[in-house]
């Protein structure tokens, strides 16, 4: 989502630095849409917050209460341990967020190219975690994004994990 992305910039400044100097990269890493990234190109903050404002709209409603809890539990992909893997190897991962629900898809992501994992053992709520099992074998070396998807929401933590070079024995 648009929202979580800009919450992202805005508080994280390995993700600033990145941004300042490839935001095509980190756009696409991030999984945002062309459209996402057409908008944020324009660096229109109206249009920006009124993509943002649909975004929340489309939320679902958990209370009548406008102050309490108004919408509602939300996906979101906050961590993945170990940060990296090696090409060629599968990486066993433990990838944290809130609220996952069952069932959870969960892929890396790096500009067109998506490495879909294993899902198991799902744990759902506000503190949430699953495992996930990724074969890196035509991986290509670098930054991806980590994405997790239910049936309703999806959520990206841009440039969190790291597949790195296999290292060649000389013949």
């Amino acid at each position: 989502m648009l929202m979580f992305f800009i919450a992202d910039l805005a508080r994280d400044p390995n993700l600033q630095a990145a941004f300042s100097e490839d935001p095509e990269r980190v756009m696409a890493h991030a999984g945002l849409s062309d459209e996402q990234q057409a908008l944020l190109r324009t660096r229109d903050p109206k249009r920006i917050a009124d993509a943002v404002a649909k975004e929340i709209e489309g939320l679902p409603l958990r209370s009548v209460d406008p102050v309490a809890n108004w919408i509602g539990p939300v996906l979101h992909v906050t961590a993945i341990e170990p940060k990296g893997g090696v090409q060629g190897h599968e990486v066993k991962t433990v990838v944290y967020g809130t609220f996952f629900e069952n069932p959870m898809t969960c892929s890396l992501v790096q500009g067109p190219t998506v490495i879909s994992g294993v899902v198991s053992n799902v744990i759902t709520g506000q503190n949430s975690r699953m495992d996930v099992q990724f074969n890196l074998a035509n991986a290509l070396p670098g930054p991806y994004g980590v994405r997790a998807k239910s049936r309703r929401a999806e959520s990206t933590l841009p440039r969190a994990f790291e597949v790195k070079r296999a290292r060649q024995t000389p013949a």
